[in-house]
């Protein structure tokens, strides 16, 4: 179970995890007040599918889904802009984590590796060691939150609004590269660059 924990904190600073890093920094950024419920939801959303995905329990969505999750998942975030509630901070993360999860391509090491090949007969055990390689490769989310939750409020108040309409953006950008077929593209690269 270490070294699952290990690879994944490995795994989140190849740019290979730049798929799910980028939405759920974003997320974070859009959630603004309700960044723990967004973050809550994107990483449960981006456990379960992942899950079901590579379990062959059939998690795949088409990337058109995955496309309109990401547009989803931008207009929980920033819809209303002056009042957010937790409900939809936490919709709009789970959309955005399933569909991150959706495009991930991990970047395989050999404790992950063996993970993935047993996963389809493991059940529940495999939920658990695929949470704990998660948690590493989302680490820097963690870190992300927690740097928005401890900075002084007088001075990230202001910025909030900002914050929100960059993250939003960025979601909307990955929804419109996904539905003209650009993440395959991006993927390949980012896992490229990782080797």
């Amino acid at each position: 179970m270490l070294s699952l924990l290990v690879e994944g904190l490995e795994s989140a600073w190849l740019p290979c995890s730049l798929i799910l890093l980028v939405p759920g920094a974003a997320t974070v950024l859009a959630a603004r007040e309700n960044l723990v419920p967004a973050l809550a939801g994107f990483g449960l959303a981006s456990l379960a599918l992942a899950w079901l995905r590579f379990s062959d329990r059939g998690g795949d969505w088409p990337v058109g889904v995955a496309a309109i999750a990401l547009i989803g998942a931008t207009v929980l975030l920033l819809v209303p802009l002056v009042e957010r509630e937790q409900l939809l901070a936490l919709g709009g993360g789970a959309l955005a984590g399933g569909a991150a999860a959706e495009l991930w391509e991990p970047c395989v090491g050999s404790a992950f590796g063996q993970l993935l090949n047993q996963l389809p007969g493991r059940g529940a055990s495999g939920l658990v060691l695929l949470l704990v390689y998660l948690a590493g490769v989302l680490s820097p989310l963690v870190g992300l939150a927690a740097i928005v939750e401890l900075f002084p409020r007088w001075l990230l108040d202001p910025a909030r609004s900002a914050l929100a309409v960059i993250g939003g953006a960025v979601l909307a950008v990955m929804s419109v590269a996904t539905a003209v077929g650009l993440h395959d593209d991006i993927v390949g690269r980012l896992i490229l660059w990782s080797l």
